[in-house]
């Protein structure tokens, strides 16, 4: 399908387009998309304009609120201004409804182009064309076989009787300090077909979630498509939504920027297989976006020169399987020039080994016995532990004075485990240390 206006000489006058809510049901009309756009130094955005039909004309003007508020109607926000030598460049969101439910049977979906133009204060246009596909609300045994495919709901206003009010929050959420409350990512799972006798893809009980940045890069929450619960059903209402629980991008080591929320409905067949009707977590172009967060850019740090160590590792034994937890040591010593105070300290497990807390604990060479525990975030996956202000407090070694800290995370071995597994530590943002140890796995007698 072919936007409007292409192949006409169209200017490169353009907005760079993040994400937007490219696939919902004719339930859900509505309207999300965030872009970014380059302009001369000092100009600033006039108007967004957006179509309310998908038919090229841009009839519905946006208004504009504080970086932040939030809203429920036809809005836009800018949320992220970025001054450039020669230019400046502008992040926005926009929200709004629109007209786009017809009933697409008898197929399963139809495509429109929603054009999107922000009008400058110096009198340019940019311009976007985002895809969406919407899919039908409604299916019976007669239709064709693709119609009633699973999906998940667009939220939107406050109908989903989330604490903080606005169901639709998550799409442009602000969190200039990294973190993402646990009311804003609503996943409500649809199966039209759920409990039908007979039928494919009868069955809907969980989904697969990421969270991507606009590099391309996952977030170290979601390294992977997680599975996330869910309650799949076949009616409007929202007792069966779930919520994603409350993410810090800051203390998970995640670089600032643009993140989009993707989704992948899953649903089985009778005999309990995947249905061919799910989406395919391994295909991005499967995925729904329903949701946005913009973690506010801040300037890279340089490393400190003065800040340098070794970290002694060692090799342990283990069996696939097994009930004992594994407690792989890092030995940190000081090398530079200055004491080490408290530092990020990023603990990595590969498939097979998962961390077993949200903490690490370490002991000191002053006095062995003495255990401290320093917190930490955990990823979905359990396999990237990130403890963001670990207080080693290490003096530089040096002749007469052996200065450690030794840290060990809890790990326990997977049954699929095996071979010899590395679990990583980078110490530092930016990283001044890193070490592996080795975790030889042999199999279950």
């Amino acid at each position: 399908m072919t936007p409007p206006g292409a192949g006409q000489g169209t200017p490169l006058l353009v907005i760079r387009t993040l994400g937007h809510a490219n696939r919902f049901a004719t339930w859900d009309s509505e309207f999300r998309y965030d872009g970014r756009i380059r302009v001369p130094m000092g100009v600033k955005i006039k108007e967004v304009r957006y179509s309310y039909t998908g038919n090229g004309i841009t009839d519905v003007s946006a208004i504009e609120l504080k970086r932040g508020q939030g809203g429920m109607n036809q809005e836009y926000e800018v949320i992220d201004l970025t001054f450039l030598d020669d230019a400046d460049l502008i992040t926005f969101t926009l929200r709004g409804d629109l007209n786009v439910d017809a009933d697409p049977r008898p197929a399963y979906g139809r495509k429109y182009w929603i054009k999107v133009e922000a009008i400058l204060d110096n009198g340019e246009v940019r311009t976007a064309n985002a895809e969406i596909e919407v899919l039908d609300g409604a299916w019976q045994k007669s239709d064709p076989e693709v119609t009633g495919r699973p999906f998940v709901r667009l939220p939107w206003d406050n109908a989903w009787a989330v604490a903080g009010g606005n169901s639709q929050a998550g799409f442009g959420y602000v969190a200039d300090n990294g973190r993402i409350p646990g009311d804003k990512f609503i996943i409500d799972l649809v199966n039209l077909r759920q409990g039908t006798a007979g039928v494919p893809s009868n069955n809907s009980d969980h989904v697969f979630f990421q969270l991507v940045h606009e590099d391309g890069t996952p977030s170290r929450y979601t390294p992977t498509p997680q599975l996330h619960k869910a309650t799949g059903h076949s009616g409007a209402g929202i007792e069966n939504k779930t919520l994603l629980p409350a993410i810090d991008l800051r203390q998970l080591g995640d670089k600032p920027g643009y993140y989009r929320l993707l989704v992948w409905p899953q649903s089985t067949d009778p005999d309990g297989s995947p249905s061919k009707l799910r989406w395919d977590q391994d295909k991005p172009e499967d995925a729904f976006q329903i949701g946005s967060v913009y973690y506010r850019y801040t300037a890279p740090r340089s490393a400190d020169p003065g800040l340098r160590a070794t970290v002694k590792t060692t090799t342990l034994t283990a069996t696939a399987g097994q009930e004992r937890w594994l407690y792989p040591p890092f030995v940190v010593r000081n090398t530079g020039q200055q004491t080490i105070g408290s530092v990020k300290a990023v603990f990595t497990a590969p498939e097979g080994l998962r961390f077993l807390e949200d903490r690490v604990a370490f002991t000191r060479w002053g006095d062995e016995t003495q255990e401290i525990v320093a917190l930490g975030v955990l990823s979905a996956d359990r396999r990237t532990l990130t403890c963001p202000a670990v207080p080693l407090n290490l003096e530089p070694s040096g002749p007469g004075r052996d200065a450690w800290v030794s840290l060990y995370p809890a790990v326990a071995v997977e049954g699929t485990a095996t071979g010899r597994l590395q679990v990583g530590i980078q110490l530092g943002d930016p990283v001044f240390a890193t070490g592996e140890d080795t975790i030889a796995v042999e199999p279950r007698a």
